[in-house]
């Protein structure tokens, strides 16, 4: 059975056409019962935790505590205040009786609330307005005060009179940092008392009957796998050549070996510090929130990754470790590339895709971001099972692999919202299927089981929150995060290409820009090729298939919120097929095509144009990689490899020798060309396949000499870090950063009681450093706080600032001072090199507070009170 461009055969379907009804009838109910059942479950029951912090701590004086709730604003707030403690205030003094940010902060103002004593008259400042109380009724009252929503109302209550209204004021809870009073301790104590409830909407858990509907979902999911495949059966036997398996598992060996080889000096990507933290404060929180920034808010519908991490960060924070699954990744796509090209190479008469060639456009693709934190390599794994799946079902004529495919991309969504890329091999697979089966309602029944399958999509994207969180979520992310319109797209391709600002640059590494520009050639010249349908051509049938799924992926990708580069990686295992099957397919294309001199002349345009792009890119590293870094931030090779020149001469001495080497041989496609549109062809195959060759050697090679150069000095790098995870524990970068007194930065976090507050371009090179804990609505006060180097200071410092991105430890500002701790890094020069340790002094007490926690039942589509809001820190809405 082979498959090159001639209608494929119907695929098969069941067999007894009266029993093929009946049985239909039953797929179709279960398909359409799984689906229902999907729907259900964002609007099932949650149980959702119900915080309470009090003030004072019970048993304790009333004296001014921090307490930095995050989100800033509780949900509601009540505070008491003896009218005595008022009325006993010596005449003419001025006193806080009570405030829930330091009054002398800046933000105290329009954000905080301050119950102000003057010359024993009350007044409150909510909202930059101040509104005056007057004198106390008496000595025998209470004033409260209770703000919830968008209201605040002050209220005083008295044996005598009742309770009367002061009060009512058109404002939101105020935020909160600290409980504050400077009421001597002695008339305080019993006069004047704070209860808030935390915002804490995410800590949810699924109920009874969300279980259970996550169950059927699930059993639903698996019932139409098995039965698909036992209804759509394909041929009895397998059609296709057989294929040795020797070379092909030396290749896998060869390739594993090299994943763990890029385990240890790879680099680090742009968020693996900022997806740690989000890791690293599942456990105590129980959910997976931004954690540096926007509120802490949970990151539905991408937390599937962060649960299934969990496990394995039990046994170690070391970077080596935590890059284990993303090394697992890498080999799973190579072994899916492999079986896709085996499944072309056994049922079709494609061109043969030499293994050396598909290793090198592995690499390339998957090395500048494959051993990372972030979602895109498992994004661009479930692209493959998808993709794997979609080429099965078409070549074995079996369909119901689709089904395969669709488990794919509903589990992809729950990774992240580029998941949809998975969906493309699935839906051009359906395309295909659906011409070929015989009767409507097989098709029918074929595409509402493909739906269920994605369908379990509904219980792992709400496995925790029900639809009101993900809106909440999702509105937060959007207001305070890096979200941007559709056509923030163009900005990406810039990040690429440069000539953005420096905060960028890392983006415009020469092998971040390589694989997607030089696919983006070869899928122009595929494009120029195909239309000509002929039933041999070398872009036909499922070999084609790859080139569509890639650009439609392109598509795919405007709709996507974020938009930085580092997206480009969901799109790994399409690039590399691309790559692989483009330059092995195209010498055929041109001899079987008989393209002229405009086609061949075109492609090595074009593939001169984007390597020269490619190695035009500054040799940029993002955090401790530059360290040691040779020819830092300027052009590999002094910019020779980006002269179109330099790489004409290359790609024309190479094509001589092939052209050469075929015709002494008597071997290469017969192509009745002249040998001047010949050379141009072989030229741009040949600037193309070094390409593939150099770019992983010049990479590895920059990241091995720059930690050698740091081994010459006596210095740290991080594939020190990771050779030393392999032989025993390690703390990273604090092991070798010394202070003044001659012990360690890992010796001084041990014997500092408290978390140590990392900022995220660095953390992940610290795994003995606790971060603190973000849970219950409040932010556990850090003693200890590393900020990052140079150029990424700024970035760590977002997560300490409210705007733009509502950092989560912001209030630090109003009740903590920094004072820095002289230290440095062994053997490097630069004393800043490595970062700035402070100690963290704060105005008032922590740990002062009591924090009372229950469980209360709401519904799926509960919401809190919105906080992607213009007032919420007097942020504008993002750009449309």
């Amino acid at each position: 059975m082979t498959d090159n461009a001639t209608t494929p055969r119907p695929v098969s379907a069941p067999g007894s056409p009266a029993r093929s009804r009946h049985g239909l009838r039953w797929l179709l109910a279960l398909a359409f019962a799984t689906i229902a059942v999907a729907v259900a479950v964002p609007f099932a029951p949650v149980e959702s935790e119900r915080v309470e912090v009090r003030w004072p701590e019970a048993g304790q004086s009333a004296e001014s505590a921090v307490a930095m709730f995050m989100p800033y604003r509780p949900l509601r707030l009540d505070v008491t205040l003896a009218c005595a403690a008022v009325a006993e205030t010596p005449s003419g003094q001025d006193r806080t009786a009570f405030a829930t940010i330091p009054p002398d902060a800046d933000i105290a103002g329009d954000w905080g609330l301050s119950v102000v004593i003057r010359d024993r008259r009350l007044a409150l400042i909510a909202g930059g307005t101040e509104t005056p109380l007057g004198s106390p009724p008496g000595t025998d009252c209470r004033y409260r005060i209770h703000a919830e929503n968008d209201e605040l109302v002050v209220l005083v209550s008295g044996p005598a009179a009742g309770e009367r209204e002061l009060a009512r004021i058109g404002t939101r809870v105020p935020h909160v940092t600290a409980f504050v009073t400077d009421l001597p301790a002695e008339r305080a104590t019993g006069a004047v008392s704070a209860v808030a409830r935390a915002d804490a909407r995410f800590q949810t858990s699924p109920g009874p009957l969300k279980l259970i509907l996550m169950l059927a979902c699930g059993a639903g999911v698996l019932g139409c796998v098995v039965l698909a495949f036992r209804t759509f059966r394909g041929p009895s036997r397998p059609g296709g050549r057989s294929l040795p398996r020797r070379a092909d598992i030396a290749w896998t060996g060869l390739v594993t070996v090299g994943i763990a080889g890029w385990g240890v000096l790879g680099p680090q990507t742009v968020d693996d510090g900022w997806f740690l933290g989000m890791h690293r404060n599942l456990g105590p929180s129980g959910f997976a929130g931004d954690y540096y920034m926007a509120l802490n808010a949970a990151e539905n519908p991408a937390v599937l990754l962060h649960h299934l991490f969990a496990p394995l960060f039990q046994l170690s924070w070391a970077p080596l470790v935590v890059r284990s699954p993303a090394m697992a990744a890498g080999v799973a796509m190579w072994l899916l590339l492999l079986g896709i090209v085996r499944l072309l190479r056994r049922h079709t008469t494609a061109p043969r895709v030499p293994t050396w060639l598909l290793a090198a456009a592995f690499f390339t693709a998957w090395m500048p971001h494959g051993v990372g934190l972030r979602p895109e390599p498992f994004v661009a794994l479930c692209t493959a099972i998808s993709g794997y799946a979609a080429v099965r079902a078409r070549l074995t004529e079996r369909p119901a692999w689709l089904l395969v495919a669709g488990v794919a991309a509903g589990v992809c969504f729950a990774v992240t919202s580029t998941g949809m890329l998975a969906l493309i091999p699935l839906a051009l697979g359906l395309v295909h299927a659906c011409r070929h089966l015989p009767r409507a309602r097989e098709r029918f029944t074929l595409v509402a089981l493909s739906g269920a399958a994605v369908a379990v999509a509904a219980p792992l994207v709400f496995l925790d929150s029900g639809i009101g969180g993900f809106l909440d979520s999702t509105g937060a992310r959007y207001w305070y995060g890096a979200a941007q319109s559709w056509h923030g797209e163009f900005d990406r391709y810039q990040m690429l290409l440069g000539g953005v600002s420096d905060a960028f640059a890392f983006e415009q590494h020469p092998a971040r820009r390589l694989p997607i520009l030089l696919a983006v050639a070869l899928l122009l010249v595929a494009l120029a090729l195909a239309p000509r349908r002929q039933p041999t051509h070398a872009f036909a049938g499922a070999c084609g298939w790859p080139f569509a799924w890639f650009g439609l992926g392109l598509a795919a990708l405007v709709v996507t919120p974020t938009k930085i580069a580092s997206h480009f990686a969901a799109l790994d295992f399409l690039i590399a097929l691309v790559l692989a099957l483009g330059l092995a397919a195209l010498p055929r294309a041109f001899a079987s095509e008989n393209a002229g001199w405009a086609i061949r002349f075109s492609a090595l345009f074009l593939v001169v144009l984007t390597t020269s792009l490619a190695w035009n890119g500054p040799n940029a590293w993002w955090g401790y990689h530059r360290l040691g870094m040779p020819a830092l931030d300027e052009h590999l090779f002094d910019g020779a490899l980006a002269d179109p020149l330099t790489l004409l001469a290359i790609g024309t001495v190479f094509a001589t020798v092939i052209l050469l080497w075929h015709r002494h041989r008597g071997i290469g496609p017969r192509d009745p060309q002249p040998v001047t549109t010949r050379m141009a062809g072989w030229s741009a195959l040949a600037i193309a396949g070094l390409s593939l060759l150099a770019m992983p050697v010049v990479t590895a090679g920059a990241l091995g000499k720059a930690a050698l150069n740091q081994h010459a000095r006596d210095s740290w790098s991080p594939p020190a870090a990771n050779l030393a995870a392999l032989i025993g524990s390690t703390c990273g970068a604090a092991d070798h950063v010394r202070l003044d007194d001659g012990t360690t930065l890992t010796q001084k976090i041990a014997r500092t009681p408290g978390p140590v507050l990392v900022d995220w371009p660095i953390s992940f090179w610290y795994p003995c450093a606790r971060l603190p804990v973000l849970a219950d609505g409040l932010v556990e006060p850090p003693t200890l706080m590393i900020t990052a180097p140079g150029q990424h200071a700024h970035h760590g410092n977002l997560a300490r600032s409210y705007g733009p991105f509502a950092g989560a430890f912001a209030g630090m500002g109003s009740v903590a001072t920094y004072h820095e701790i002289p230290a440095r890094l062994t053997g490097n020069p630069d004393p800043r090199a490595w970062g700035t340790l402070h100690e963290v002094r704060y105005r008032y007490p922590a740990n002062r507070i009591d924090v009372h926690v229950s469980t209360v039942t709401r519904n799926g589509w509960h919401r809190g009170p919105g906080y992607a809001t213009t007032d919420y820190i007097d942020k504008p809405p993002p750009n449309p």
